[in-house]
């Protein structure tokens, strides 16, 4: 995984000559100007998602937006190489306010317009916190911790090896996921204040041994051996909890609506609402959706999604394509077996037309629902 910053001289060169490749601002909202390259609607729910991680963000890190100030966001699904560097999935250039990537990659980059560091001298703690705050969980297995760079190694990074690729996101996000965890929030917002000045690496080792009361070597290897292998995102309790109770939910698709969020996840065109049920053992649940024949519901069991190395978005359910999991039509009823935890039902159509669905998700012998 890699995000980049673009070219600011592609970008001008664009801008400047009318071209075509540059989308036009299609929606604004009240912080976000946004620009995607595709005709099909983004649906309120989105629209307002946007909204909603921008507060949470700069609610989280002290660090609001300059009133007036506003974030552009072009939504590229075509030739992001040409935005961003090559294989980059999302850039921000900073400075400008302006991010560059998908729905799925947005959050991330709100995160660096939020910071807008005067200066990128250190990567590794900027995309950490970015990571963090995208509200995605982190997951790494205590089995990998002696592979692969260390965080002390990865925090003087240079920026020739970052835009090499060199930078381990995954241990970049866990790291500040085990940070938040162990020292608090308010451990991690300073540290986000530090980064924000374009301190280097010194400084930023400085910052951690203050703010901990230990050196990063020892700090390191505390994460190493007592860090858990998954903290939850924080922002999965955006979305709606099942009961496991025989009720029926309103799960109704309707794009003008700010329950529903469009594209889908694939950003291909379509309309959809996620749900989460959590059980704390595995349980039969009886599971029906009352909608169109063209509807579906999808339930991802997000541990075996884990296990074949994907940590789920909730918001955006893209997943590892290793894994099965079990999908109800529009009109039928069926009996699942579910392992326990965390389980996110998507429900889902691949058009725009509004469509009244209700789904019931019942645990048999009630008493098995986790917190």
């Amino acid at each position: 995984m890699n995000r980049t910053r673009p070219s600011l001289l592609a970008l001008a060169l664009l801008a400047a000559s009318g071209c075509n490749d540059v989308p036009a601002v299609a929606y604004q909202t009240e912080h976000f100007d946004i620009a995607p390259d595709f005709d099909h609607p983004i649906c309120v729910g989105t629209l307002d998602r946007f909204e909603d991680h921008l507060a949470f963000v700069e609610s989280a890190l002290s660090r609001p937006v300059p009133y007036g100030e506003r974030i552009r966001f072009y939504w590229i699904t075509e030739d992001l190489d040409s935005w961003c560097s090559e294989q980059a999935i999302g850039c921000y250039y900073p400075g400008t306010r302006v991010i560059i990537g998908t729905g799925a990659t947005a959050p991330h980059e709100i995160v660096h317009a939020v910071i807008n560091a005067e200066a990128q001298t250190n990567l590794f703690l900027e995309e950490a916190l970015a990571e963090l705050y995208s509200g995605v969980g982190a997951y790494r297995p205590v089995s990998t911790r002696d592979q692969g760079p260390t965080p002390g190694e990865l925090l003087w990074l240079s920026l020739s090896d970052y835009r090499f690729g060199d930078l381990d996101y995954g241990v970049a996000k866990h790291f500040a996921a085990f940070m938040r965890d162990r020292f608090g929030q308010g451990t991690i917002r300073e540290l986000a204040s530090v980064v924000a000045t374009g301190a280097g690496p010194p400084d930023l080792e400085r910052a951690f041994e203050v703010r901990t009361n230990l050196d990063f070597a020892e700090l390191e290897q505390i994460y190493i051996a007592e860090a858990r292998s998954f903290y939850p995102g924080l922002r999965e309790s955006v979305v709606p909890e099942l009961d496991g109770q025989a009720k029926w939910i309103d799960a109704s698709l309707r794009c003008a609506d700010e329950t529903t969020l469009g594209p889908l996840w694939d950003q291909q065109p379509g309309m959809y609402r996620t749900f989460r049920l959590v059980l704390d053992q595995a349980a039969t649940v009886d599971v029906s959706l009352v909608a169109p024949a063209d509807m579906w519901l999808d339930v991802i069991d997000i541990r075996r999604e884990r296990t074949a190395g994907k940590v789920v978005d909730f918001s955006h359910p893209q997943l590892s394509g290793r894994r099965e999991h079990p999908r109800v039509m529009g009109g039928e009823s069926v009996a699942l077996q579910l392992s326990d935890g965390t389980h996110l039902f998507v429900v889902a159509r691949a058009s725009y037309e509004h469509s009244d669905a209700f789904v019931q998700a019942e645990v048999r012998e009630f008493g098995r629902l986790g917190g």
